[in-house]
C-alpha cells in the first residue's frame, strides 16, 4: 500500500485557476509564480532560448549523426545500430555529466539544491538502469519512424521552402502542444490501474537526481515518446521537427530532475514528486491554471519536514483520486 502523505496543498492550488476578487493580475501572478527558482508562467525569453539551442542540437544530431532516410527502407541492423549507440553515447553523456557535476564532483553542494538531502546511491542506480531502458525505447521509436518515412507509408519533406507557413507554425505550436501531451498522458497515469502497473515506479524517486528524468517502465517510456512522433505521424512534416521535438522529450527531463536552481532546473516539476497529486503538465503552457492542479511551493519546507520521515528508499507514494486527493493503492 501507498503511504497517504501527500497533501492536497491548500489554498495555493484551490484558488490558483482563477483571480480572487480585488486582486490585481501582477498579485496573481506574483501567487502563482513558482517561490524558487527561475519558471515563469507561459513562455519567456529563456525558455524559448532553451527550445532554439534544443532545436539546434535536433539539426545537428538529423544532419550528422543519422543514417539518411532513403536508405532506411527496410528495418536492418547496418542502419539501426548507430541510431541505438548515438541514442545511448548522447543521453549517457548529457545525464550522467550532470550526474557526476552535481552529486559526485567538488562542485557538490555549491548549486542551490531543492531538497538539502541527497537520494540514496540505490536510487541512482536504479535510476540510472531505468532511463538507460528508456534510451532504448527511444531509439526503437526513432527507427519505426525513419522506416516509415523511408518506405512512403509516412509522407514528409525536406524542401522547407515549400511549405514555409505550415512549416513555421508546426515549430512554434510543438513546444504547446508538447505540454498538453504531457499532461494528458501524465494525469490520467495517477489514477488507478495505470498507476499501480505503469507510474509508480517513477515515484519511488520523490528527492529526484539527474537520472530520475527518464526512470521509467516500457510503457510509460514508449507513451513519452509518442510526443514528437504523433505531429509527424499525423501530417507530412519536416524531419528536423521530430528531431528537434524528440530532443525535447529526451534531454530535456534531466533539466526537470535534476534537483538544483541552476542549469534550468524545474522547481514545478520538483514538486510534483515531492507532493504527488499536483503540477502534472508544465510552465510554458500551463494547464495546469485550468484544472486547480497548479502548485507554487509555499510552506514546502515545512512540507518536507512533516513526510520525510515517512519516506524511506523506495517509498512508493499513494495514486490520486478524481478529486485530485491522495487514496489508498
Amino acid at each position: 500500500k501507498g503511504v497517504v502523505i501527500s497533501d492536497r496543498v491548500g489554498t495555493q492550488m484551490g484558488g490558483a485557476n482563477s483571480k480572487l476578487k480585488d486582486e490585481t493580475w501582477n498579485e496573481w501572478y506574483r501567487r502563482n509564480k513558482m517561490k524558487r527558482g527561475g519558471e515563469s508562467i507561459g513562455p519567456d525569453l529563456p525558455a524559448i532560448k532553451a527550445n532554439l539551442m534544443t532545436m539546434g542540437l535536433g539539426f545537428i544530431v538529423m544532419k550528422f549523426l543519422t543514417p539518411k532516410i532513403e536508405d532506411c527502407k527496410n528495418f536492418d541492423w547496418r542502419w539501426m545500430l548507430p541510431v541505438f549507440l548515438r541514442t545511448f553515447g548522447i543521453g549517457f553523456c548529457i545525464y550522467e555529466g550532470v550526474h557526476q557535476l552535481m552529486y559526485k564532483s567538488s562542485y557538490k553542494g555549491t548549486f542551490t539544491k531543492f531538497n538539502k538531502k541527497w537520494p540514496s546511491e540505490e536510487q541512482h542506480w536504479r535510476d540510472r538502469r531505468y532511463t538507460c531502458m528508456s534510451f532504448l525505447v527511444n531509439a526503437a521509436m526513432e527507427c519505426y519512424l525513419l522506416q516509415a518515412w523511408a518506405s512512403g507509408r509516412v509522407p514528409y519533406y525536406t524542401d522547407m521552402s515549400e511549405h514555409p507557413i505550415k512549416t513555421a507554425l508546426m515549430f512554434c505550436i510543438y513546444p504547446i502542444w508538447r505540454d498538453f501531451h504531457f499532461f494528458l498522458y501524465h494525469y490520467p497515469m495517477h489514477f488507478q490501474p495505470f498507476y499501480k502497473w505503469i507510474h509508480a515506479h517513477h515515484h519511488r524517486s520523490w528527492n529526484t537526481g539527474p537520472w530520475s528524468g527518464l526512470s521509467m517502465t516500457i510503457p510509460e517510456s514508449s507513451v513519452t515518446f509518442t510526443g514528437p512522433s504523433i505531429p509527424c505521424l499525423l501530417t507530412a512534416a519536416h524531419p528536423l521537427l521530430f528531431f528537434y521535438a524528440n530532443m525535447l522529450a529526451f534531454v530535456n527531463p534531466v533539466y526537470g530532475h535534476h534537483g538544483h536552481e541552476e542549469f534550468a532546473g524545474s522547481y514545478f516539476h520538483y514538486l510534483h514528486h515531492s507532493r504527488v497529486t499536483c503540477n502534472y503538465g508544465m510552465t510554458f503552457a500551463p494547464v495546469d491554471l485550468l484544472f486547480g492542479t497548479w502548485c507554487a511551493g509555499e510552506g514546502e519546507d515545512e512540507h518536507l519536514e512533516k513526510v520525510e520521515k515517512l519516506r524511506p528508499e523506495g517509498w512508493k507514494p499513494a495514486c490520486t483520486n478524481f478529486i485530485g486527493k491522495p487514496s489508498a493503492d
